[in-house]
């Protein structure tokens, strides 16, 4: 609760427990069901709970606070009530699942009410049917959040205010009334409301009166470029930030907004610097691809600032690229090598190739560092690759002989210095990326030479992913050839080469068949990959060869382990187990890699829920970690999570946090596999102990262990 001088007094709801914090015995930390994220906009509270953010949790009856850093362009937020929450319930049925920010300038808060929350498919059937999985269906609360003794705030009729003081409340301390003044004024558009706005524009304090009195005056079609002029120029960041996405409406007219927007591309603050990486976008010319070039070349812009940039240059994107490697050290200077590699992708993936063939003639003149030409090259080569073509078609064309015979010399320079022990194992990495370019049967002979045990691992790697570009499907022999030689991490990039091609999986099935590949040397998740083929006669197939490895009565198994809960655990044995089988999805410290959910955030589960997320992972799997299947127009297929969506994009992510990025335009089909990440069958490398330290280890983890 509230008290009169604004703190807050936290009452347990349990009577045994002292004031002022929760149990230790019981674990906190993590969200069950968040829920109806809400920032506190209203003027009722004290000042320190502005912007807070405010989460309900309806599992654990509870409404939790948050400080919201936004001092950079990805907010950051951070507990603000220590060891306590701000609202709990000793009501088990209480389930806050949205606010509002009201016109009394407090929060409602709208209780679900139901004695059950969670869906019927996670509730052990031994416990539902206990359950009226509907109680509550009928009824509702909706509470509003005070002190018990604050004084409610007469709401104002805005509807009924003379229209000076209606633009008066485009400044007021309650967003229920900024917003609503402003929704009134566009939907009456009534002109006598200019000047005023103009007025209150330039006359108020009020940072969000400003802001507010600039977007009323866009509604009645009435912002002039002197209004945005005054934004550009104001001593708030986020004004100048919203001056720039109002100069939007003016792009390309003559002015003096351009020369102000030039100057803004080294403003200190993020926020500024985002905006105007997306804006630049709206505008045309010359001036537009100097802003971007200034803007590109700050060290210091954030991850977000750099993307905002690279979403702004589809038509100019090579005129940028040859800019920036026109720069003094651009080879040296990694935000600029870094830039210049993500806009060779972009142009790689345009569906001509007028951009393509500027930038390879920029980069393959002799002036330009080695290093940026790989970068350039290998960047042009994925970029084609997303679209369904290659670098030996866009070069096939007759006008692009002189960039085809420079090119070849690179594939040359590059062979010599891949094949040379003297040269720095990056460098020949990087040179053997570029020969994934160079479709030749000599070069895949080449590559081949590279996967024997003698070589470093990260060559064989990237000499796995060259001979996995080329075109010609025989390099699956080539690469099987040599399996019985190939250590695990070189046999799991060898197999995720050949699973993508049709007729290349069906050489490794061969294999198996054969008993070249043995079963047993093909993981877990490739195995329920394949089992769940698209192609009706590949199943079947691989059914015949793994189905006795992977195919089981999940809940027979689940019984089976049961003892598993009745043994003492051990946890360091745990984490050997989890480093051996678990590690190519999940992360915790500096072990393993981030693909599934973090398993810190599971660690509070109970001992029988985690066995059953082991050994029956699909019974509740999130969706967001199921798998899915792109099939292209070439045919090729990728599996994996869908990790990032874009307009233009789907990107796939697999274990080992291996990704797959597919142009929407070269999707033949996508499929959803109807199962999670994490393979069902695992009990076949574990016994029942191993089970218990598993379990133990999970529980051992903290929040600092896992990296968080």
């Amino acid at each position: 609760v509230v008290k009169e001088d604004g703190r807050w007094e936290f009452i347990p709801l349990d009577p045994s427990v002292k004031p002022g914090g929760v149990p230790t015995e019981y674990p906190v930390g993590f969200f069950t069901s968040a829920t109806g994220i809400t920032i506190y906009r209203g003027d009722a509270y004290p000042a320190e709970y502005q912007s807070n953010a405010f989460v309900g949790d309806v599992g654990g009856n509870l409404i939790h606070r948050k400080l919201v850093d936004t001092d950079k362009v990805v907010y950051r937020a951070e507990r603000a009530d220590a060891g306590e929450e701000i609202v709990a319930s000793s009501d088990n049925w209480f389930r806050p699942v949205n606010f509002v920010n009201a016109p009394d300038g407090t929060l409602y808060v709208l209780d679900m009410y139901r004695e059950t929350i969670e869906h019927p498919y996670s509730i052990p059937e031994e416990i539902k049917k206990f359950l009226y999985l509907t109680s509550g269906h009928d009824r509702g609360r909706i509470y509003r959040l005070v002190s018990p003794n604050t004084q409610r705030h007469k709401v104002k009729p805005l509807a009924d205010l003379p229209l000076p003081k209606l633009v008066a409340e485009l400044g007021s301390g309650n967003a229920w009334n900024r917003e609503t003044a402003q929704r009134l004024l566009w939907e009456r558009q009534d002109t006598a409301a200019v000047p005023l706005a103009e007025s209150f524009l330039t006359t108020t304090d009020s940072v969000l009166g400003r802001l507010h009195a600039a977007y009323t005056l866009d509604g009645l079609n009435a912002l002039k470029p002197s209004h945005v002029e005054q934004l550009l120029q104001d001593s708030e960041p986020r004004l100048r930030a919203h001056g720039i996405r109002l100069a939007e409406r003016f792009a390309d007219r003559p002015g003096n907004l351009s020369d102000l927007l030039l100057k803004l591309t080294a403003d200190p603050n993020d926020h500024v610097r985002f905006q105007l990486a997306f804006s630049l976008g709206e505008f045309h010319g010359e001036q537009a691809v100097a802003g971007l070039t200034e803007l590109a070349k700050q060290p210091d812009n954030s991850a977000e600032v750099r993307t905002a940039v690279l979403s702004s240059v589809a038509d100019t994107a090579d005129r940028l690229a040859i800019a920036l490697l026109k720069q003094p050290d651009a080879a040296s200077r990694k935000h600029l090598s870094s830039m210049i590699s993500e806009l060779a992708v972009m142009i790689g993936t345009q569906p001509t190739a007028q951009q393509t063939l500027r930038l390879l003639t920029a980069v393959t003149e002799p002036d330009v560092a080695a290093n940026l030409q790989r970068l350039v090259l290998v960047g042009i080569g994925t970029g084609l690759a997303r679209r369904g073509t290659s670098l030996k078609a866009v070069l096939a064309d007759g006008s692009a002989a002189d960039v085809r015979s420079r090119v070849r010399t690179l594939f040359v320079r590059a062979a010599e210095q891949a094949g040379n022990g003297d040269v720095s194992l990056p460098e020949r990495r990087s040179a053997l990326q570029l020969l994934s370019l160079n479709d030749t049967p000599e070069n895949a002979e080449f590559l081949a030479d590279f996967l024997t045990p003698r070589t470093p691992q990260p060559l064989q790697q990237a000499a796995v992913e060259a001979l996995g570009a080329a075109e010609s499907d025989s390099v699956a022999d080539l690469i099987l050839s040599a399996w019985t030689a190939y250590s695990p991490q070189t046999r799991r990039d060898v197999t995720d080469s050949l699973l993508s091609h049709p007729k290349r999986l069906l050489a490794l099935l061969k294999a198996v068949e054969q008993g070249t590949v043995k079963r047993s040397d093909l993981e877990r998740t490739v195995k329920q990959q394949l089992l769940s083929h698209r192609d009706a006669g590949i199943r079947q197939r691989c059914e015949k060869l793994f189905g006795d490895d992977v195919l089981s009565s999940r809940a027979k198994v689940v019984a089976d382990y049961q003892p598993a809960l009745e043994l003492t655990g051990n946890a360091e044995n745990g984490r050997k187990t989890f480093v051996r089988i678990c590690s190519a999805c999940h992360k915790v410290g500096d072990v393993g890699h981030l693909v599934a959910p973090e398993l810190a955030s599971v660690r509070n589960k109970s001992e029988a829920d985690l066995l059953i997320a082991i050994l029956d992972p699909n019974r509740e799997a999130q969706p967001n970690f199921n798998t899915y299947t792109v099939v292209t127009s070439q045919g090729r297929s990728f599996s994996g999570i869908i990790a990032v969506e874009t307009p233009n994009s789907l990107t796939l992510r697999r274990a080992e946090a291996k990704e797959d990025v597919v142009l929407r335009s070269n999707i033949e089909e996508l499929i959803s596999n109807g199962i999670s990440l994490m393979p069902e069958g695992l009990e076949k490398d574990l016994g029942v102990q191993d089970i218990a330290d598993v379990i133990a280890f999970v529980k051992s983890i903290t929040a600092t262990a896992a990296g968080n």
